[in-house]
């Protein structure tokens, strides 16, 4: 790959990021999130949205690589994406 691609690339991946980073409802479950992990429904009732769209919002959070999820049960748990090292 020559240093013309990996910077291709490079402003690819800048580009999803900033396109999940481009809507108000997605920079306010952000912030939720950093209060701690938790799951659609109530992400959906505490920024005011339907289960749907606030599923859409978090799928497109987590296509960017911003949020990450566990399965509790039968719930799906949405966190922020921590990529310091361990």
């Amino acid at each position: 790959m020559s240093s013309n691609d990996a910077k291709h690339e490079l402003f690819g991946q800048f580009a999803i990021v900033a396109k999940a980073l481009s809507h108000a409802h997605r920079l306010e479950l952000l912030e939720l999130l950093a209060q701690g992990e938790r799951n659609v429904e109530t992400l959906a009732v505490l920024a005011d949205l339907a289960v749907g769209n606030a599923s859409q919002h978090l799928q497109r959070l987590r296509r960017a690589g911003l949020v990450v999820t566990r399965k509790d049960g039968q719930q799906v748990l949405y966190r922020l994406a921590d990529k310091s090292p361990a």
